[in-house]
């Protein structure tokens, strides 16, 4: 019998349990080792369908997502001791036999995968402030101009996402000069429209970009007029609209995280733009205790502080730097490559089997996919390979 486990954990609602099910058909699939799950049985709509299972009573207090962090957090005071232990969410998706290969990676006391954004921007995820609130009160001005003054606008959500593939297709093109140089040229000799691609083309006329349908997915827009309008400031620059404070008003960052943790636990991080770790996927073992304890205790305390949202990452991203493991290896992303629907740069050649999340400047075999949204999607092209490992 091996020393190794994968753990999930899992409370509560139905659509958690069926997520977890459908995770562990694809590890049977491609592990050799033994799968534990972690539960609150109790709590549970539907039984767990695996034959080990730890039944762990929850504080009764807790709602049920509370419980799930209770136990994840606090993970090894619930597990057979001189083990080296891979925790799993539950929508973290093995693809090959590769998956295995993650517990040769593990480093002392503790070792994650890094998350899809750093700190500056995860901080009104998981803590109360009106950051985000604030910040579409300005793109709605932002909106409204557009609407009132120049007679168009982009609100609709598909039309905002191909708006974005679009400008991922100029910020690739900025980064070749003879591709730029091309670009241009076909640009400069086309008459009333020039289609950059088969998808976009732009009106001259109305200088508007647009989608076949016709739809408008991005336009030119009179700065100073919108500058007067409405306040925001345009910086010719970084070609970005702030507000009056010098807030992207397309970003929803701010410093609260990093306030409320120095203020909370006496801990300062002092990089405020960290890259920090993502709490679905982790290796540890009982060289972990301490970190672990840590990160529980600093959990359960925000649980009762109304300005902190029930969440771990917040209390993780606190219990690194109080250990000083800001600089400590991180796994690949080929062990938790985390899916994210609305980045456009997350592609997958399916004939190679890599995956990117920055269109092929870089990319992986993965051995797990992490889906934390959009799951299930059979319209999207990441979960459609990802039916067809199992």
């Amino acid at each position: 019998m091996s020393n190794n486990f994968f753990v999930f954990v899992v409370c509560g609602k139905r659509e958690h349990i069926d997520t977890l099910h459908l995770s562990l058909q694809y590890l049977k699939k491609y592990s050799k080792f033994e799968i534990l799950i972690l539960t609150d049985s109790s709590r549970n709509e539907i039984e767990i369908l695996h034959d080990q299972v730890i039944d762990v009573k929850t504080p009764t207090q807790y709602s049920h997502h509370q419980a799930s962090i209770y136990l994840k957090t606090g993970i090894h005071k619930f597990l057979p001791k001189n083990n080296l232990y891979c925790y799993l969410d539950t929508d973290v998706v093995a693809v090959s036999a590769s998956c295995d290969d993650i517990f040769n990676e593990f480093s002392t006391p503790i070792k994650f995968a890094v998350d899809h954004c750093k700190v500056r921007k995860f901080s009104s995820s998981a803590v109360n402030c009106d950051c985000q609130k604030n910040r579409e009160i300005d793109r709605q001005k932002f909106f409204k101009f557009n609407k009132d003054i120049l007679g168009v606008t982009v609100t609709d959500p598909f039309l905002i996402e191909k708006g974005k593939e679009l400008q991922f297709q100029f910020d690739q093109l900025k980064k070749s000069f003879f591709k730029k140089l091309y670009t241009a040229m076909r640009f400069f000799l086309s008459r009333n429209q020039f289609h950059l691609d088969e998808q976009f083309y732009f009106n001259k006329k109305n200088k508007t970009w647009h989608i076949k349908s016709g739809d408008v997915v991005m336009y030119d827009i009179d700065v100073e007029k919108m500058q007067n309008a409405t306040g925001l400031i345009y910086n010719k620059w970084t070609k970005k609209w702030y507000n009056q404070k010098g807030e992207d008003i397309w970003h929803d960052e701010c410093n609260h995280l990093t306030e409320y943790i120095a203020e909370t636990f006496n801990i300062v991080v002092n990089n405020k733009n960290w890259q920090h770790w993502n709490g679905g996927v982790f290796l540890f073992d009982d060289s972990s205790n301490l970190f672990l304890d840590a990160w529980h205790n600093k959990t359960m305390q925000i649980f009762k502080l109304s300005n902190w949202k029930v969440r771990d990452q917040g209390t993780l991203i606190a219990t690194a730097w109080e250990f000083g493991l800001a600089n400590h290896p991180t796994l690949s992303k080929k062990f938790n490559f985390i899916a994210d629907y609305n980045n456009n740069g997350v592609q997958i050649n399916t004939k190679t089997e890599h995956i990117t999340d920055d269109g092929f400047i870089t990319s992986y075999q993965p051995a797990f996919v992490h889906v934390y949204h959009n799951w299930g999607n059979k319209s999207w092209p990441i979960w459609q390979w990802i039916e067809s490992k199992l």
